[in-house]
């Protein structure tokens, strides 16, 4: 009799599991809904640029770091998406950031002008500002210069404007 209660458990065990694991899996690069962001919604490529090295829009306020060089982790990197740097263009894309003291240990009255704007675009949700920052440690951080390769990735097998990038060496 026990027998037959441990082999239906295991059954009744096997037969679960496969159908719990799929919706509690992750996928493995995050990397792509990252880029998504990082280029559309967020619009970081305006004074990041494209690459990430800082060289953004012709019409940015320029002085954007060049997130290629950064030594930030991915904490890091989702703390300042989310509270934006104070004294700097950089906003904070967290919609309550300084409405209490979640950034920094500060709130916006106690920074006065050098609170950090909200974005020109949108404010995004904590797992959004975590799909960027997974994008570009993923992607982007100590990748070093620019390639051709990742030029075309983004624009397209030969694009005029990636020939002046080198190739992946």
């Amino acid at each position: 009799m026990r027998s037959h209660l441990l082999t239906g458990a295991l059954l009744a065990f096997v037969t679960i599991v496969p159908t719990i694991t799929p919706l509690t899996a992750q996928p493995a690069d995050n990397s792509a809904y990252g880029r998504r962001l990082y280029h559309d919604k967020a619009q970081c490529s305006f004074c990041h640029g494209w690459a990430a090295d800082g060289s953004g829009e012709p019409q940015s306020n320029g002085g954007a770091a060049n997130l290629r060089q950064s030594f930030l982790n991915r904490d890091q990197l989702v703390e300042v998406i989310s509270c934006g740097r104070p004294g700097t263009p950089m906003p904070h894309y967290d919609e309550l950031a300084y409405t209490d003291k979640r950034c920094y240990g500060v709130t916006e009255t106690e920074l006065g002008p050098q609170a950090p704007s909200l974005p020109p675009s949108t404010t995004l949700q904590k797992r959004e500002m975590e799909a960027i920052a997974d994008y570009l440690v993923a992607k982007v951080i100590g990748r070093g210069p620019v390639t051709r390769e990742e030029c075309e990735e983004i624009f397209g097998k030969d694009a005029r404007s990636c020939g002046e990038y080198p190739t992946k060496q």
